[in-house]
């Protein structure tokens, strides 16, 4: 009560609450992580706030555990060692936005729903992960490292400064921000992220899981609104089968979006009424589809279109393989229409989000790596799913490929029904071995969630101690979001 007391003092009576519903809401998500104890949420409305917050649980030594999103997917923002939640999902404005140099500034509550429809009144377009929930945190979505389809090299990294409170209580704010003041009216402020020296700090935050410290605002980078798009399609057997053609399209700069989908992915995001859709779809789609976009902006449009696909055909015919380049979708009407559309927006929050309309929720696996070695990783991940008597070919596969096909992240998603517990455990069973499966093969995971942070760890003991000396000096109390990581 005492806590709750001092709390109410920082925040106000109406921004801390302790009831069993709010709780509930805040403890638990949507992956197989165990609902949560913890004492209470406090929800603060400015910096300031969150600064008191944090230097009250360094006196009095309690967990805080930072959520900004109002959906949240990994488990990383599931309290481990009670304490009290930091909902930072009121301070979602959208503070401005400069259309030169097209960037933003963002609150770090802001959702992909609200950033969406400001920038797009405008004429502008994020740059967007694959279809995100309508409600996830923006600033969020890019601190987990959170690919955007859009992965041309001048837009690959689009969170260019952050403002950030240091487990200690301090506030720092990175690149070219930390100059003067940012609203100064300079276009160039908070748009350079090693600036004013030659150190990224903000890089300290992503993937972080809030364990050294809370965001409260980010500078984010945005497109303009293409004038033209279009889409081709190229349907594999296997992801060996296009890693020669996707290299070369990828070399030769024609594409924006481009991204290799299997099956169930696929289906699932393009169909339309349940469960109909879904089986068909499945019955006509390739095991594997390449999705490839082109844009154009306001000069000559088409004729950039045009010159895109003449050279993406002397590619595919130049191929070794017998490969067809697809102007649609079999069993997708006007499907080359649809998605340049869809891959510049979040999922629509009137349906059920495509990750969770199959099975109702799922558990993704992230690993980074190199296209032709895509090969060796999908079938030991669907190995082990069939060891646990799981369909391999309900295993989502997501291959995006990353800063013009230099490398590439795997996305495998494991579907399940979060009202049966013994699918549950199930499915973090095979998790784990899956994920065991890629650390045999020496396969990079980039995102140890708290379901296998311990199997990711155990590999990089230098790193690891490396990591705690940076915690102990940032968070000398121990307090931030404790039992992710390493920590």
């Amino acid at each position: 009560m005492a806590l709750k007391e001092d709390l109410i003092k920082i925040a106000g009576a109406a921004n801390v609450s302790d009831d069993a519903a709010t709780l509930e809401k805040h403890g638990r998500d949507f992956s197989t992580q165990p609902a949560a104890q913890f004492s209470c949420v406090v929800r603060p409305q400015t910096v300031a706030q969150v600064q008191a917050v944090i230097k009250l649980a360094g006196e009095q030594k309690f967990a805080v555990v930072p959520q900004s999103s109002r959906v949240h997917f990994h488990g990383a923002a599931v309290p481990k060692r009670g304490g009290v939640v930091l909902d930072l999902s009121g301070m979602d404005k959208v503070v401005e936005i400069v259309e030169e140099p097209l960037v933003a500034y963002l609150q770090v509550g802001v959702t992909w729903a609200q950033y969406t429809a400001a920038i797009s009144a405008r004429g502008f377009t994020p740059v967007i992960p694959l279809l995100p929930h309508a409600d996830r945190a923006v600033i969020t979505d890019y601190l987990e490292r959170e690919q955007p389809v859009l992965q041309n090299h001048e837009s690959a990294d689009p969170l260019q400064s952050l403002q950030m409170v240091w487990g200690n209580g301090e506030e720092f704010v990175s690149g070219s921000a930390a100059i003067g003041n940012f609203r100064s009216g300079s276009l160039s402020d908070g748009v350079l992220p090693t600036g004013p020296g030659p150190m990224s700090f903000d890089t300290f935050f992503y993937g972080a899981q809030g364990t050294v410290g809370v965001v409260t605002w980010g500078v984010t980078s945005y497109e303009v609104t293409p004038t033209a798009s279009k889409a081709w399609f190229i349907p594999a057997e296997d992801p060996d089968d296009v890693t020669d053609l996707m290299y070369r399209i990828l070399r030769a700069g024609v594409t924006n979006e481009h991204l290799l989908l299997n099956n169930i992915n696929l289906a699932t995001i393009l169909a339309e009424n349940w469960p109909d859709d879904l089986d068909n779809l499945r019955a006509a789609l390739p095991e594997w589809t390449v999705v490839m976009v082109s844009r154009a902006l306001k000069r000559r449009p088409e004729e950039k279109l045009a010159y895109c696909e003449a050279t993406i055909r002397e590619i595919v015919q130049a191929g070794s393989r017998d490969m067809d380049l697809l102007q649609t979708l079999p069993g997708v009407p006007a499907a080359e229409r649809k998605l340049p559309e869809m891959l510049r927006r979040p999922w629509p929050d009137e349906k059920p989000y495509w990750k969770h309309a199959y099975r109702g929720s799922c558990e993704d696996l992230y690993m980074v790596t190199t296209l032709e070695r895509v090969g060796w990783y999908v079938p030991a991940v669907t190995a082990v799913a069939a060891e646990f008597g799981y369909a391999p070919t309900d295993v989502g596969i997501y291959v995006q490929p990353l800063h013009d096909g230099h490398a590439c992240e795997i996305t495998f998603s494991f579907f399940f029904d979060p009202e049966d517990e013994l699918e549950i455990e199930m499915t973090r069973q095979m998790y784990r071995a899956a994920a065991g499966a890629i650390l045999e093969l020496d396969g990079y995971i980039t995102r140890p969630y708290p379901i296998i942070a311990d199997l990711v760890y155990r590999k990089h003991a230098d790193q690891v101690a490396l990591i705690k000396r940076f915690k102990k000096h940032f968070d000398p109390h121990q307090v931030m979001n404790p039992g992710n990581l390493c920590f």
